[in-house]
């Protein structure tokens, strides 16, 4: 009775030291068996060892810019580009090519500059990426190889303008030491031909021929054996986007060549959300054929350049690319007006704010240059 009655007195002692033995036993018996047994339920991470546990993936750090595009790479992924040559590569855009046309949208830089009679031509740079298909693939001009010659790079394309004078295309590459991937001396398979550009009689306008960044450097390397190295290249100033609430709603850049054909007036309009511009040419969408989207670009330039005749009986056009002149820089949708300066042909077209010496920093990704005659 005595003892019946002390435990009713002192039951809740009682069950409170009973708790705390029961914690106690049960948390000796985890770190004895659990390491000794490994228990999942016990010890989810396995056996107690020296060696810490060890995270199923790690993470991959990407701090290589790449000169061109500014797109940041991890030490493998850089592998790729860091042992290879740029490629600069002619694309026609005549109004009645743009159907024809791939591979732009997988570019690091591109030139647009007048050909002949107020049509445009595309100088792309290919480099940080595979591009399965390029082209229409178009004939060479001294203006566009002398922007191949800022990257180092292996120029492509089909033919060229050879008449004898300043025009003469062929004798510059050979002066300038110009890696030329010329159709004619590398053909097919090399290149491949897509058919033909037809005007609307029925008559040829050009031949389509098609490659690949692949096939180019194959190309390179049987002309010119051991030179698919990076070369040194000077790179522009890089930045990070503007976030989303400091961008503006919208921005328009409309501009002319020669202001006629109207075919060839261009338009980028700013898309706030990408912080991208996409690209418009003669009032209707341009078109990577590749993607069946709207070619798009982190940094739009306009860059004012002297334009003249070649004065060699031809419809040749030549420019003043190597020394300064007025441009405007558009990123992030806003408007900068700039100078360029270009001290030779191997140099780099850098851009500076207006008046200074401030060299503009630019958005990771495609950048398309804008040549516009003075």
């Amino acid at each position: 009775m005595r003892f019946s009655s002390w435990v009713k007195a002192h039951r809740r002692g009682l069950l409170v030291t009973f708790s705390y033995l029961l914690s106690f036993s049960l948390g000796a018996g985890y770190f004895l068996l659990a390491p000794r047994f490994s228990l999942p339920l016990l010890n989810p991470l396995g056996t107690f060892g020296i060696n810490p546990p060890e995270p199923i993936l790690a993470a991959t750090v990407k701090d290589i810019s790449h000169s061109i595009s500014g797109i940041y790479f991890s030490q493998e992924g850089a592998k790729f580009w860091q042992s290879k040559r740029p490629l600069a590569v002619m694309i026609d855009n005549h109004e009645l090519a743009r159907r024809y046309q791939y591979g732009l949208q997988g570019a690091d830089l591109v030139y647009e500059a007048v050909a002949e009679g107020g049509i445009t031509r595309f100088l792309a740079v290919f480099h940080r990426q595979n591009v399965a298909k390029i082209g229409a693939v178009r004939s060479a001009r001294v203006y566009y190889a002398g922007w191949s010659m800022e990257f180092g790079a292996y120029y492509s394309h089909v033919g060229g303008a050879g008449k004898p004078g300043p025009a003469d295309v062929f004798t510059f590459i050979t002066q300038n030491g110009i890696y030329s991937l010329n159709q004619f001396r590398l053909g097919s398979p090399t290149y491949t031909f897509g058919g033909n550009v037809l005007f609307r009689n029925g008559a040829v306008l050009s031949h389509i021929n098609y490659t690949s960044t692949a096939k180019l450097w194959a190309g390179a390397q049987k002309l010119y054996p051991g030179t698919n190295k990076l070369p040194k290249l000077s790179s522009w100033k890089f930045k990070a986007e503007d976030p989303y609430a400091l961008r503006p709603k919208s921005q328009k850049i409309t501009f002319q060549f020669w202001g006629w054909p109207t075919a060839y007036s261009g338009q980028w309009v700013y898309e706030r959300i990408s912080n991208s511009y996409l690209r418009f040419q003669g009032g209707t969408k341009h078109l990577d054929q590749a993607t069946k989207k709207q070619l798009s670009a982190k940094n739009v330039v306009l860059a004012y350049m002297r334009e003249r005749a070649a004065g060699d009986g031809t419809s040749h056009r030549l420019y003043d690319s190597v020394g300064s002149g007025n441009a405007v820089v558009y990123r992030d949708g806003k408007r900068v007006l700039a100078s360029w300066k270009r001290g030779s042909f191997k140099a780099r077209t850098k851009f500076y704010k207006r008046g200074t010496n401030q060299e503009i920093a630019f958005n990771r990704g495609l950048t398309w240059i804008e040549v516009i005659p003075n």
